[in-house]
């Protein structure tokens, strides 16, 4: 379970593919140490609308959605690994965030076919 939303300017993909973005969020989130490799779940939503205050920059934001429970230093520490990765990527004029969002446990339910 945790699902990696990539969120990021449509012009983003003029610097770099999708495939290789989710390649560095996978890397981040599996060196975290916090999850198994095959729990982790990504997916990219280009943006072709958004604005920054008047700047010129593309954008792009992860967020992990994961189970509460967690202690803000599991957060940090699953943060940051992922950010580390994306430093790694040869971008230009970008904004980068990463942010965990806590999914409720008791109400929340999945299903596998």
């Amino acid at each position: 379970m945790p699902n990696f939303v990539i969120e990021h300017s449509g012009s983003l993909t003029e610097q770099i593919d999708a495939e290789t973005i989710m390649d560095k969020v996978f890397a981040g989130a599996k060196n975290s140490g916090h999850f198994p490799p095959e729990a982790i779940k990504i997916r990219v939503e280009p943006r072709p609308q958004f604005r920054l205050h008047h700047v010129s920059k593309d954008f792009l934001h992860v967020s992990a959605h994961i189970l509460s429970g967690r202690t803000d230093e599991q957060k940090i520490e699953i943060s940051n690994a992922v950010l580390e990765q994306l430093k790694t990527l040869d971008l230009s004029s970008v904004f980068v965030s990463v942010e965990i969002v806590d999914i409720h446990r008791a109400s929340f339910v999945d299903f596998t076919y």
